[in-house]
Formats: C-alpha cells, sequence, structure tokens
C-alpha cells in the first residue's frame, strides 16, 4: 500500500523537475536516452522473477497484477465515457470479448484487439482503459478477446479463438474487410498469426494489423534481446519463459504462426503498422519483421519511440507514452 501511495504522487510530481535530477544519471544506449520519467517510474516499481515462478503459483501471480492495475491508474482516462458490453460467445458462452463503443464512431471499420502478457499474464480487465482510450482517440468501435492463456493452454488454443471471435464478427453483420486487428506484445503476435493463417490458407484476409511491439522470434538472440535483458521492465528471462510456457512442442518454432520471421515470402499480407520502441528488448525483431514484409510486397510502416520501453502503450500517465500513443493512434488513424 505504501509503495502505490508513492507511485501515485510520483504523477503529480513535474516532469521538469525530474529531467533537472536526471541530467546527472542519464540511461543513454544505441545514442538513445531513456525517458526520465519512466527511469524514475521503474525505480518505484516492484521488480518480479518471472521466470522463477512455477506454473501452480501463475493464476495467485495473475491475480496480484490485476489487483494492482485497479490500484494503481497507469493508463489516461477518457474524455468522455465509452460505452462498454460483453458479450460471451464460443459453443459453451465461455469466451469472452469485450465491445467498446465510443461517443462518435467515423467509419464503418472496427478493431479487435488482443492484450499482451506473453499469453501467460493480462487479461481484458488489465488493458480495459487502453482499449478504451484507444476507442475513444481512433473514435472507432473495438472488440477486446479474453483469449486463454498459457501454460494451461498452448498454442494455437489462443489462434483458434482468435479465428473464432473474427467468425463471430462476421455472423454479426461485420465484413471481414471491415475488421481490422491490434495488439501489444503477445496481443501483437496473435494478431499476426491470425494474419498468417488466413494467408497460408489463401482465404480472404482482414483490413489491416497494427502491431505494437510485437513478439516476432521464440529464439530469443538478438541484439536488442541481449542489450536491455534487465531493467527495463520485460527482461530476456521473462520472454525466454514467457515462450516456453506458450510452446506446445519445438515444432511450433517452424510455424510462421508461431515464430513470424518464418514469414512466407510469397504471402502478401494486410496494410500494417509495427510500433517499435528505444528500450525494448524486441525491437530488434519488430523491425526485422517490418522489413520482411516490406520484402514481400506488403505495406508496412514502423514508427519507432527511441526514448521508451516495452509496455509503454499502457502506461499514458507517463508524458512521453502519452504523447507517442496519441502519435501513433493518430497513423493508426489514416489506415482504418
Amino acid at each position: 500500500m505504501i509503495r502505490n501511495f508513492f507511485i501515485n504522487l510520483f504523477f503529480i510530481i513535474p516532469v521538469w523537475i525530474i529531467n533537472i535530477v536526471y541530467k546527472l544519471n542519464k540511461d543513454i544506449k544505441r545514442e538513445y536516452i531513456f525517458d526520465a520519467q519512466s527511469k524514475f517510474l521503474f525505480a518505484l516499481m516492484p521488480k518480479f522473477d518471472l521466470h522463477l515462478i512455477k506454473d501452480n503459483e501463475i493464476p495467485k501471480v495473475r491475480d496480484l497484477i490485476n489487483e494492482r492495475r485497479k490500484n494503481i491508474r497507469m493508463a489516461s482516462t477518457t474524455k468522455k465515457k465509452v460505452k462498454t458490453t460483453d458479450h460471451l460467445i464460443g459453443k459453451d458462452k465461455n469466451l469472452l470479448i469485450r465491445e467498446y463503443i465510443p461517443y462518435k464512431t467515423d467509419n464503418e471499420n472496427v478493431i479487435l484487439y488482443f492484450h499482451g502478457g506473453g499469453y501467460v499474464l493480462n487479461s481484458v480487465d488489465t488493458h480495459d482503459p487502453t482499449v478504451a482510450y484507444f476507442s475513444e482517440k481512433l473514435r472507432t468501435k473495438i472488440y477486446s478477446l479474453e483469449y486463454s492463456l498459457s501454460p494451461e493452454n498452448k498454442f494455437p488454443d489462443a489462434l483458434n479463438e482468435a479465428l473464432y471471435s473474427i467468425d463471430w464478427l462476421i455472423q454479426n453483420d461485420i465484413e471481414i474487410s471491415n475488421i481490422s486487428l491490434c495488439g501489444d506484445s503477445a496481443g501483437a503476435h496473435l494478431a499476426a498469426s491470425v494474419t498468417n493463417t488466413l494467408a497460408n490458407e489463401n482465404r480472404e484476409n482482414v483490413h489491416s494489423q497494427f502491431l505494437i511491439y510485437p513478439m516476432c522470434d521464440p529464439n530469443c538472440d538478438s541484439e536488442s534481446i541481449e542489450l536491455f535483458k534487465e531493467g527495463y521492465l520485460l527482461t530476456k528471462n521473462a520472454m525466454e519463459w514467457f515462450w516456453d510456457k506458450f510452446r506446445s512442442s519445438d515444432k511450433d518454432n517452424n510455424l510462421n504462426t508461431f515464430n513470424l520471421l518464418l514469414l512466407d515470402s510469397k504471402k502478401k499480407l494486410p496494410n500494417t503498422i509495427i510500433i517499435t520502441a528505444g528500450f525494448d528488448p524486441l525491437s530488434d525483431e519488430g523491425e526485422k519483421y517490418a522489413f520482411l514484409l516490406h520484402q514481400n510486397g506488403t505495406y508496412v510502416k514502423q514508427l519507432h519511440y527511441p526514448s521508451l520501453f516495452h509496455g509503454f502503450a499502457s502506461m499514458t500517465r507517463l508524458k512521453s507514452a502519452k504523447k507517442a500513443v496519441n502519435d501513433f493512434l493518430s497513423a493508426y488513424k489514416e489506415i482504418l
């Protein structure tokens, strides 16, 4: 409780004061300077060694994270109320999809959103403020899917649920050509897995995909994952742990729906925007995936935020994070 108090108090401190203190101890890598406000916030936040958590302890960790997200608001609130409606879909009506309806919509397209958390953590609820903010800014209806988590549910369970949710949208009179996929981290991987699956099967694909710092490569051997392996929320140990919990067998590593860097050069994908961050262990693989898409003729745009970190999209109470999110949402709105 004391830590939560100080974190909430931290957001009251003017950024210019933090910048003055930060001048004495700048964090510089690859000629980028890590955002001062983010660095100070990290010092206040509790540390998790996720890779040391046993499978039977994971549900308790999820509950703990959910509770802390309620007590510490990291995302900006909407200016106007965004209406939400929960739908239970699937044969057993056990698959939750939350619909977000902003005060005004600008087009017929809708977004299907997948939350991040390494396929192991988080939920529709943990990302609720973020998705509501996106919906208001984009003035677009969003559906957020509560897909099944690992290790209880291995690959490709979440992928099958995402494909089912698209079918559900189609059954509710939304054309697949009017569906855009969006996700952060593991959610971005899930979005890309869906578009790759549809391309592999020569099916009609979605309108577009917006991938926020996607996890792409289960090998975890890029330069950025070594350079930023500790100290920036997401760690290399955590990423290896996430992939291990998600993988059903080593054969998954050979699938382009699992390892995105195995992209089929002959399959053009929907218009894509990829977001990367300078102090993110996953920045190099996100950039490589963008390049592979460019090589196979897919329209792709990469937006890079050099002073920020993995997870910033859900932490818009940070001044630099909010500025970056507003910027990339403007780019997203242009292709919707």
